[in-house]
């Protein structure tokens, strides 16, 4: 990973010299096997940057809060496709922003390596050896085989090669994803249980949000510059808001299946709305459920940047007359 890491400084310097206002990359973190979001300005501020298997979280989000400069941003195959809807959406210019794709390896899932390593390991170095990551922990190689260690989207992952981006950083990276991996197995199961036993999956699964809004702050196909959720609606007309602020079963109901649907069809799948929920709410069951019966109902639109719900045609078969 050394190598991709030493390239992708040389290019932030080359464009930062050339022009772009901002490139947003990633920096390592303040937690072990941990990176995080890392801005550079200058050019002799690119020493910050690298790229491992722990480079989770999707930039993409933070060019929305940058649209009025020339920004490049580091993407994997599975942010890629963020860019193309918010672009197709209008909310980005795309000749503003530089895509610097990086091939993926997959990535770790951190709770699991740091089961392995015991707390605050000192992680040198990382190398991608194919169907397994290496890291040196003090001076000592530890073999992490990806199909037990990577984050289950990775399992499912078919673009690990970032298409359509403007530079390209280190060499194609092997498939990674896992052929004997089903994204719709939980769910098929869950589909499976009786009625009162599916409520009472889904009733302990979202009694326990906080509506903290972690997911929907991190994930770029919620773009509204302003919530309906938030909406600071003045005097008598409170009451005409969606949700009240206090926690309680049926407005987080109304909050999740408002926002699944809000995002059906223009979800990446890149699962960063799982990954930061604080209480471990799986959100991505009911995003592939949704983008399964879009597949099913209009076809595979993962090519069309627009979704299949943001798209509107007079040949389309109206079924309410």
């Amino acid at each position: 990973m050394k190598e991709i890491t030493e390239s992708l400084r040389r290019e932030a310097a080359r464009l930062l010299n050339e022009g772009v206002e901002l490139f947003i990359g990633y920096a390592a973190g303040t937690r072990p096997a941990c990176a995080r979001p890392f801005f550079v300005t200058k050019p002799e501020e690119v020493t910050g940057l690298v790229f491992d298997p722990f480079c989770v979280p999707n930039l993409v989000k933070y060019i929305l809060r940058h649209a009025d400069k020339k920004v490049a941003v580091v993407v994997k195959g599975c942010d890629r496709a963020a860019v193309d809807r918010l672009v197709a959406e209008r909310h980005l210019d795309r000749a503003r922003i530089t895509l610097v794709g990086v091939p993926c390896g997959g990535m770790l899932a951190r709770e699991r390596v740091l089961a392995e390593l015991g707390p605050n390991p000192r992680i040198e170095a990382v190398e991608d050896r194919g169907p397994s990551f290496v890291l040196r922990v003090r001076g000592e190689e530890r073999t992490f085989e990806k199909r037990k260690f990577l984050m289950e989207k990775c399992l499912g992952c078919t673009r690990n090669n970032p298409a359509g981006v403007d530079v390209m950083v280190g060499k194609e990276a092997p498939p990674v994803a896992d052929p004997e991996y089903d994204p719709l197995k939980e769910i098929r199961a869950i589909e499976a249980l009786p009625a009162a036993e599916r409520a009472a999956f889904w009733e302990k699964v979202f009694g326990r949000c906080l509506r903290c809004y972690a997911c929907r702050e991190v994930c770029p196909a919620c773009s509204c510059t302003e919530c309906t959720f938030e909406q600071a609606v003045p005097g008598w007309q409170q009451g005409a808001t969606w949700i009240s602020k206090a926690k309680s079963l049926p407005d987080n109901y109304h909050y999740h299946l408002i926002r699944a649907f809000h995002v059906a069809g223009r979800c990446a799948g890149c699962a960063e709305c799982e990954r930061v929920c604080p209480v471990g709410i799986p959100l991505m069951l009911l995003n592939r459920k949704l983008a399964a019966d879009i597949a099913s109902l209009f076809g595979e639109t993962e090519e069309d940047p627009c979704g299949a719900l943001c798209v509107y045609s007079l040949a389309d078969p109206d079924e309410f007359e």
